[in-house]
């Protein structure tokens, strides 16, 4: 399995309880790090930490990831140091803080389990996404750039998380019927597929949805980039919208998202090949006085539950940040 990512991320293991991780350029927005980035990184440590120094307990899943994100992670390689919080024969939990410069900026706990071992009773449920999302695309149709009937594609190059360069991404043909609700289908290209380590990022890989509630038309409002994508559909039918962004661009955002927490369920272990296609649902049930709650769904291609998150996101002035100097773009 292609996985650029971990590439990208070079764990090493300087001791039992110690790691260095590298940065990338594709991880950056402006000065900073994507806290996706900074999050899938944290999660290969902590696996590495279960499958070796912890590998006696069997236990090689995450089962939940908790963050803390104190300060933002700028352009420079990390060390991410484990402390054991407890040892135990069903689960296991560790502490792993990262540092940069012998400053700590992120604070995790992760816990591990073994998903091949029942350890209780399975009932099935009536839950459901709900509103309920657009039929599941053909795949294949998509890549040979053939129309689906309920979803458009887009591809996203530009200055601003050059991540994302190396995705396609499938919008509902509709856009935002439901305000709070932001729906796609994401691949990525070539043959890179997605494990543990790609789900934490792509926890926080979707348009903002402050910018898409208050429908500023900033680089990052949803509803801005998909009304270029229906123009691109309709001159080209079934090839990806190319859409570009600038750090000019991102110099004019009003607001910017501040992750304070953010925490992952695991719901199943991911087949040793990776997974090509997942659909991600993000859902906001209020932006209040700057505080906004964002929930998020990933599913296989199947629909079946990969992983549940959460984030307490504090959305603030760009202006309060930059104090009035000259604007740089705002993350």
């Amino acid at each position: 399995m292609a996985n650029v990512l971990k590439d990208q991320i070079n764990l090493k293991q300087t001791s039992s309880y110690d790691y260095t991780v590298s940065h990338h350029v594709d991880w950056t927005i402006g000065p900073v790090l994507h806290g996706g980035c900074v999050a899938a990184a944290i999660h290969h440590a902590a696996t590495t930490h279960f499958n070796t120094t912890l590998a006696a307990q069997n236990q090689p899943d995450i089962y939940t990831l908790h963050f803390d994100f104190l300060r933002p992670c700028e352009r420079y390689d990390s060390s991410i140091s484990v402390e054991h919080l407890k040892v135990g024969a069903a689960t296991s939990t560790i502490q792993l803080r990262l540092s940069q410069n012998g400053q700590i900026k992120v604070v995790a706990i992760a816990t591990s389990i073994n998903f091949d071992k029942p350890i209780g009773p399975t009932a099935p449920t009536a839950w459901g996404l709900h509103p309920a999302p657009k039929p599941i695309p053909d795949f294949d149709a998509v890549l040979a750039h053939r129309p689906d009937e309920h979803w458009l594609p887009a591809h996203l190059t530009g200055e601003l998380f050059p991540f994302t360069s190396r995705q396609l991404v499938l919008n509902r043909r509709d856009g935002f019927p439901t305000d709070g609700i932001c729906d796609a289908w994401i691949t990525f290209l070539g043959e890179e597929r997605m494990d543990g380590a790609y789900l934490a990022l792509m926890v926080d890989c979707f348009p903002s949805m402050s910018d898409t509630l208050l429908r500023n038309s900033g680089p990052y409002d949803a509803r801005r980039s998909f009304a270029q994508i229906e123009q691109w559909a309709e001159k080209r039918p079934g090839v990806p919208a190319e859409l570009t962004n600038s750090f000019k661009d991102a110099m004019g955002a009003t607001i910017f998202n501040n992750t304070v927490t953010l925490d992952i369920e695991f719901k199943r272990r991911l087949p040793k090949e990776g997974v090509k296609w997942t659909f991600t649902r993000a859902a906001t049930r209020m932006l209040e006085g700057g505080r906004m709650d964002l929930d998020i769904t990933i599913c296989d291609e199947k629909m079946e539950i990969l992983c549940l998150a959460r984030q307490v996101i504090l959305v603030l002035d760009a202006k309060k940040k930059f104090g009035g100097k000259k604007a740089k773009p705002a993350l």
